[in-house]
Order: structure tokens, then sequence, then C-alpha cells
């Protein structure tokens, strides 16, 4: 891997809520390589977006980060003052937001929101803001830039607004851009044209991706490492070919077995039994043996740390841990 771009530390993001403070991300520690594409994939609740968010400082009043560090540039986050934030914020890290309909402003058009975003972080007369925010539109696949930019949102397309998203969030030619669930609610030709657009605009920019989704076929098309959340911790992390060829955590298998195949001789689709608990009702042990085929009383009493398997990955789990004693991977 390349030099590190961002590196989150042991990150802990808690939630105030009516029954106590509860932690939504818990302990995070992830990477993120110079030109590299890192996917954070898990079921909805896993703690994806919040762990983005923090990255942001975006994350809502009842929110708090209480320990950690969010390094970006070998600089922590966390230790910056608001206007600090609020210059690297849209400039040197971006974000696109999961719902494009809903992040855009319905009472503006598309294009005086691009101008918008390219005003704050860098002065120029309007007019070249105007020129620059047609080339972006151009630059993300979209055939009549003049015409995109004086439309409203209510009067383009899912993708387009996506389209329109990624332009915005490309307007300061940032470092690292956050997607969070980019190709939500999108039909799969649109979806493989935004995956591709990633791509191409990661190799034309110099510029990292931290992307956040729920699809495996995602991570599986556009990345280079993939960690995976459940409950708000990190259950498996490592290079994709190695997770996808052989994981380590019983999540992750569940998570690769659920995907629909063709071949499939029976028809029935494979599902996780149950689902992921609520923050104020974490279960003791490791966060998954209630639904875990493969749980035993250690795995309900105690936590397992993240250690390093026989197959190459980090992975939080008991089972994973006893196998690389034995010298076995499986």
């Amino acid at each position: 891997m390349e030099k590190e771009l961002l590196r989150i530390s042991d990150l802990t993001t808690q939630f105030k809520t009516d029954q106590g403070v509860f932690p939504a991300v818990s302990e995070l520690s992830l990477t993120v390589g110079r030109r590299e594409i890192v996917c954070v994939v898990g079921e909805s609740g896993s703690g994806k977006t919040v762990a983005s968010l923090s990255v942001m400082q975006l994350i809502p009043s009842f929110a708090s980060i209480t320990s950690g560090e969010i390094c970006f540039e070998g600089s922590d986050l966390l230790k910056q003052n608001k206007k600090k934030i609020n210059e690297i914020r849209g400039g040197k890290i971006a974000m696109i937001f999961q719902d494009p309909m809903v992040a855009l402003d319905p009472v503006f058009t598309c294009g005086s929101q691009i101008v918008e975003a390219i005003l704050m972080h860098d002065r120029q007369p309007r007019k070249q803001a105007r020129e620059k925010a047609l080339d972006l539109l151009q630059r993300v696949g979209i055939a009549h830039p003049e015409r995109v930019f004086d439309s409203y949102p209510h009067e383009l397309s899912g993708g387009m607004c996506q389209r329109i998203m990624i332009a915005m969030a490309l307007s300061c030619n940032p470092k690292l851009l956050i997607a969070d669930e980019p190709t939500t609610a999108l039909d799969v030709t649109v979806q493989a044209q935004i995956l591709e657009l990633l791509k191409q605009l990661r190799d034309e920019m110099d510029m990292s991706i931290l992307l956040i989704t729920h699809d495996l076929g995602v991570v599986a098309e556009v990345a280079d490492r993939v960690a995976v959340m459940y409950a708000g911790k990190v259950m498996e992390e490592g290079d994709v070919r190695s997770v996808f060829k052989n994981p380590q955590h019983p999540y992750t298998q569940g998570l690769l077995r659920s995907i629909p195949h063709l071949d499939r001789k029976d028809g029935k689709l494979y599902s996780i039994s149950g689902s992921v608990p609520s923050i104020a009702s974490m279960p003791s042990g490791c966060r998954f043996h209630p639904r875990c085929p493969l749980a035993n009383d250690l795995c309900r009493q105690q936590e397992p740390g993240l250690i390093t398997s026989g197959a190459g990955t980090n992975v939080r789990c008991w089972k994973a841990e006893e196998q690389s004693k034995e010298g076995t991977v499986g």
C-alpha cells in the first residue's frame, strides 16, 4: 500500500439517548492509502455512516467523539479548530451523501449549487466558477451540461442527481472522497456507470476513495481493501481478494453466502438469522454471537480482539484466533 492519506485510530463516537449514552462506533481503526479505494461494508445499523460522518465532523448534535484520532495527511483532525476543519471539509476531503435528491437543495438550480461549492473554497469570478462547473458536469458524463446547469434537482433522474453530487464533491479537487452508498436506489446499469466513473476519477485526479456500502457486489467491483463492520466494530479487514477468497469471520462468511448466484440449485437465498442489535442493548462477549452458528461459551462471555489471521486478514473472532494458533486456515 502506498503512503497512508487517512488513518483512523481507536475512534469511538457515542450517541446520547433517553436510555443513556452508548457507542455507535467503538474503537474503530482504519487506514486509506493514497490512490486507494477502501470499502466499509455491513448491514444497516453497523455504524458505517456514523464513521464517515465522524471523519467529516458532521455528526448530529446528540453525538460526540469521545476518543481516538482521525489523522489526515499526518494531522489529527480532532485537534483542529473549526476554521481549519471548514477549510479541509469540502476542500481536501469531500463527501457524496446517500440520497442525492435529499442532499441537493430543491429551490436552487444544480449549477448554482456547484458554483457556490467552488466559491466557498476558491475566490474567483463567478463567471470563471460557472465555466469550471460546466467542465465538471461534462467530466462526470453529463451530455448536455448547459441544460443540466440550469435545471432543478426535481427535473433530473436519480442517476443524474448523483452525478451532480459527484461534480460538486470534485469542485475543489479533493485528495479524499467519501462516498456514502453512492449507488443506492439506482438501477443496475446506472450503478455500473457510477462505479466506473469513480474508478476513472480516482485515476485522473490522483484521489483516494472511502466508500460506504452494504453491497458486496460494489465492493468486488471497485475496492482495493475492505473493512466489514458489525454493531459499531470492524469484524474483518484486509485486501479484497483475501477477504472474498477465504473469509475468516462468520459474519463475513454469512454476507458472502447471501449474495445471489445464478447457479444455486435449490433456488433459496441464504440470510443471516436475527438482526443487528441496538446500540442500547449490545450483547456481552462477541457482538455477533447471538447470530453466529459457531458461537460457544467463550464467545458469549468475552469480546475478542482484532488479530491477524493465518489468511492474512485482520479478524475479530475467537474461532479464527484458535485456528491461527493451530496454524490452520479455513
